[in-house]
C-alpha cells in the first residue's frame, strides 16, 4: 500500500496559512507575565481596598488582569437607587486606577502589552461597574 501524497503548496500560500496560526498562539510573554503577577499579587488576597471594599481575587481575562473588588454591604439594587453616588465612585476609580502603573508586579504585564481592570461587584457577585487601564496609559520611566 502506498502512502497518500499531498500536493506541494506554493510558499506564499504556506505563509498565508501559517501566519494566522502563529498569531493564534498568543503572546507567550504576556501570558507568562500575567501568571507571575497573579502568583505575586494573589498571595496578598483577600485584602482591604478602601471605603470598606475588599479585593477578593485577581485573574486573567484575555490580555487583561482583572482585580475583583467586592462590596460586602452595597447591592446593585442600592446602586440603582443612588445612581449619583455610584457615578461619582466610577469617576473616582477611573482616575485612581492609574496608581497601578507604579505596581512593580504589573510592569512585565504592561511591557508585554497587557492591561488591568478593576471589577466592582456586590456581595452576591453582581457587577456594579468596571474600570480599565491599558498598557499605553502608563508612561514609561
Amino acid at each position: 500500500m502506498t502512502a497518500a501524497t499531498w500536493p506541494a503548496l506554493p510558499r506564499p500560500l504556506c505563509m498565508a496559512l501559517l501566519l494566522p496560526l502563529l498569531a493564534a498562539c498568543g503572546n507567550g510573554t504576556l501570558g507568562d507575565a500575567q501568571r507571575q503577577a497573579i502568583a505575586a499579587l494573589g498571595k496578598q488576597l483577600p485584602a482591604p481596598y478602601r471605603d470598606g471594599l475588599i479585593v477578593d481575587a485577581v485573574h486573567r481575562h484575555g490580555d487583561d488582569l482583572v482585580f475583583v473588588i467586592r462590596s460586602p454591604d452595597a447591592t446593585v439594587a442600592a446602586a440603582k437607587a443612588r445612581p449619583d453616588v455610584f457615578a461619582a465612585l466610577r469617576r473616582d476609580e477611573a482616575d485612581a486606577i492609574a496608581e497601578l502603573c507604579t505596581n512593580a508586579a504589573l510592569a512585565p504585564v504592561y511591557a508585554a502589552g497587557g492591561g488591568v481592570r478593576r471589577r466592582f461587584i456586590d456581595a452576591d457577585g453582581a457587577r456594579f461597574f468596571e474600570v480599565a487601564l491599558k498598557a499605553s496609559d502608563c508612561r514609561s520611566p
